[in-house]
């Protein structure tokens, strides 16, 4: 019996025909291994991804950096600035004018095209002769709104809430020059074009703004800054009445 069993048990594992069985689960085994293999060889964190870094060394362009410069004759998708008036607080130049080249600014990087800056001087009559001395669009109480909120936010730490250039920061030390002071007759009669490009290039120690206010909250602040203007001229002048009174 035992000779007969083990004779059938050879004929099977020799014959050609018949096919060794496989459990099930060492077959499960045996791909789970594969496949970690492969993906163990594949791997990539997403730290590790291939990309360019901001002005770092990039071996993929022939110019060897990975910050790639504008194409020529191209502009950003929406960063085209034909009107001059509201996106510089500049007049609209003319064909008679000649100017020098100058690259718009989109926040803290340039955009083409180029533009021409009308190259008039300024003079003790006119100290402003190529800014804007009107709004480019109507100014509705939103607006001003909106435009008090902005100055809060950005420019009332330094120019303080009344605009007299008393605000915390230049309360706690940083007052050498001092912020400046709105109620002055240079800013009462400065023009709008001017507050503009001071909050889109610095002026003195205030840096540029471009970056971090759009050109509509710009204007927006301007506008509110000549509210707050008007409202403090009423006040002097009603202080101004009251002491000549106090004279007489």
């Amino acid at each position: 019996m035992l000779s007969s069993s083990r004779r059938k048990e050879a004929e099977t594992f020799s014959s050609p025909s018949r096919r060794v069985t496989m459990s099930p689960r060492l077959l499960a085994l045996l791909l789970t291994a594969h496949c970690l293999l492969l993906t163990s060889s594949c791997r990539r964190d997403m730290q590790d991804q291939p990309k360019t870094i901001a002005y770092r060394e990039s071996s993929f362009y022939k110019d060897g950096t990975g910050s790639r410069p504008l194409i020529d004759g191209t502009v950003p998708r929406g960063y085209l600035r034909e009107d001059r008036e509201y996106y510089l607080g500049k007049k609209a130049i003319t064909a008679s004018q000649s100017g020098t080249s100058m690259t718009q600014l989109a926040g803290a990087q340039a955009t083409a095209p180029s533009i021409n800056v009308p190259s008039a001087e300024a003079s003790a009559t006119n100290p402003y002769p190529d800014d804007v001395d009107t709004f480019p669009f109507p100014i509705t109480k939103k607006m001003l709104d909106e435009g008090e909120e902005r100055y809060n936010i950005y420019c009332s730490v330094c120019h303080g809430m009344t605009g007299y250039g008393d605000g915390i920061v230049a309360r706690r030390g940083f007052n050498r020059p001092s912020p400046a002071n709105y109620h002055q007759d240079r800013l009462r009669q400065a023009p709008v074009g001017d507050f503009f490009d001071v909050m889109t290039n610095g002026w003195g120690a205030m840096p540029s703004y471009a970056s971090q206010i759009s050109v509509e909250d710009r204007w927006k602040i301007i506008a509110y800054l000549r509210a707050l203007q008007l409202s403090q001229m009423k006040a002097e002048v009603e202080n101004g009445l009251a002491t000549k009174t106090q004279r007489h």
